[in-house]
């Protein structure tokens, strides 16, 4: 039997879990084997700012996240055979996964320029709490543009609002599982990727921005994701596809320039083939692919689902599309009124960012 292992399976060493409050962090790592050092916390929050969380604490003697976190990154390149890039999971409004997020997106891209950088983001309901998030959006959103090579955008009202349909009350971990389906359908090994010689050496992420990035001033990525029991190639693909909003609220069809379809427990090896007759012409009507593109749909496929239950197959689409417009013509919109009438403002320059103007026209 072919050996499946991949660089994945390393117990979670490799990975690093940064927050600015220790008790955070240190209830989500408990249980799981993390190499010493790799647990990076600091002492108190960073308040829903995005200033606070680029700037830091000014005192003397507080924490060192920054310094610490590019310290331990080091530390784990070097454990490195091979360094092809960096995943990096984060909130888009809150002050330390905005404000920090961006400090950290932009120390490692000056660090390390020819590697890869992912930035997996979740923005916030429309409706949040934080009077502060939308002009923490786009701040954020802003710096990721300049230093990463492909943004995974997950919204926190389309997650909610496809488990709503299932389930009467859903819980955060309903949601964070859902993210995690998503994003392990995209990353996990696939056997289109892996070499006949050998286990998976984990190129599926680098694989999608040179799939679903062609462009590098359009890396705005969205992944959709579904899982069923019992269900055709063309059935899933059909429950997909009822499922994405495909419109935006003035009724123009959401364009994309490049998309990556995995489907992950092709036991029988049917799903290429069927992609061949005609099921592939289903998901670029789906997706409304350019016609400048002449290959518009990558196609991955696994023979066993790594992210559910071994009877179950998956569907998951990256798609590079032009959904991302909307959401950032409502932020801006909204920023810019509050801007107009100086709200909030102090906050920011309190905490090190000075020219307050670039809050609202830094896209």
């Amino acid at each position: 039997m072919k050996d499946t292992l991949s660089y994945t399976m390393m117990e979670n060493k490799d990975l690093l879990h940064v927050d600015s409050e220790p008790k955070v962090v240190q209830k989500a790592c408990k249980g799981l084997k993390i190499r010493d050092g790799n647990i990076v916390s600091g002492k108190r929050g960073r308040g829903t700012n995005w200033a606070l969380g680029y700037h830091g604490l000014k005192k003397s003697g507080e924490d060192h996240i920054l310094e610490d976190t590019a310290n331990q990154v080091r530390k784990e390149i070097e454990r490195c055979d091979m360094y092809s890039g960096c995943i990096m999971m984060h909130s888009l409004t809150g002050g330390t996964g905005s404000g920090l997020g961006s400090h950290l997106c932009e120390a490692m891209r000056e660090e390390y320029p020819m590697n890869h950088l992912i930035s997996c983001t979740v923005a916030p309901c429309l409706t949040g709490e934080s009077p502060l998030q939308n002009y923490n959006a786009l701040l954020t959103l802003s710096y990721l543009q300049r230093n990463t090579d492909c943004v995974v955008l997950t919204y926190n009202d389309d997650v909610l609002g496809k488990l709503q349909r299932k389930m009467e009350s859903v819980s955060f971990d309903a949601m964070n599982t859902s993210i995690a389906s998503a994003l392990g359908g995209v990353f996990l090994p696939t056997d289109t990727m892996t070499p006949k010689s050998g286990p998976s050496i984990g190129m599926e992420p680098w694989e999608m921005i040179r799939s679903v990035c062609p462009l590098p001033a359009n890396k705005f990525v969205q992944v959709h994701h579904i899982a069923k029991r019992q269900l055709s190639w063309a059935g899933l693909q059909k429950q997909m596809s009822q499922g994405i909003r495909r419109h935006d609220s003035k009724g123009n069809v959401f364009g994309s320039i490049g998309n990556v379809v995995i489907a992950r427990g092709d036991s029988t090896e049917t799903f290429y083939p069927q992609m061949t007759q005609g099921l592939e012409k289903k998901f670029r009507k789906s997706f409304n692919t350019v016609s400048w593109n002449p290959f518009p749909i990558d196609i991955w496929t696994a023979k066993t689902n790594s992210i559910g239950p071994k009877d179950t197959a998956s569907i998951t689409v990256a798609s590079n599309s032009e959904s991302i417009v909307e959401y950032l013509e409502t932020v801006y919109e909204r920023s810019r009124v509050k801007f107009a009438a100086k709200a909030y403002l102090h906050w920011y320059n309190k905490y090190g960012v000075t020219n307050v103007s670039r809050i609202v026209f830094i896209i």
